[in-house]
């Protein structure tokens, strides 16, 4: 798996060219609805596989204890919840509702959502 992180880096830097494409040349008053979405899912992309791989890289080069598929897996499960999280807010944002309310909401959702992942596969072995 963790040969495909160069692909992974790749695609994350592009969808930065995309972000900066539709910040820098789109009228927000005149743009259809799915550039807004496109603008969110970039945003998920390129913080997925950014974080994920520099977790990835600052884990293995600093504590080797484990495989690299487990780091591989770790970082990038790690980096799926951040990148949830600031999608939700970007979303948000973007609809103007986001609001102390909502925030708390978000970090809740996600936060149920990483402990279902994790106590999730625990109960299932038992």
């Amino acid at each position: 798996m963790y040969r495909f992180l160069p692909f992974i880096f790749l695609v994350s830097v592009l969808s930065i060219f995309g972000i900066t494409w539709i910040v820098w040349y789109t009228d927000p008053d005149s743009v259809r609805w799915y550039i807004f979405a496109l603008f969110v899912v970039l945003v998920f992309v390129a913080s997925f596989g950014l974080l994920g791989t520099i977790l990835y890289s600052l884990r293995t080069k600093l504590y080797r204890r484990f495989s690299a598929r487990w780091y591989f897996y770790t970082s990038f499960k790690m980096a799926f919840f951040i990148s949830a999280f600031l999608a939700l807010i970007v979303g948000l944002q973007i609809l103007d509702l986001l609001s102390r309310l909502n925030l708390f909401l978000a970090i809740s959702a996600v936060i149920l959502f990483a402990l279902w992942s994790y106590l999730g596969k625990r109960l299932e072995k038992d």
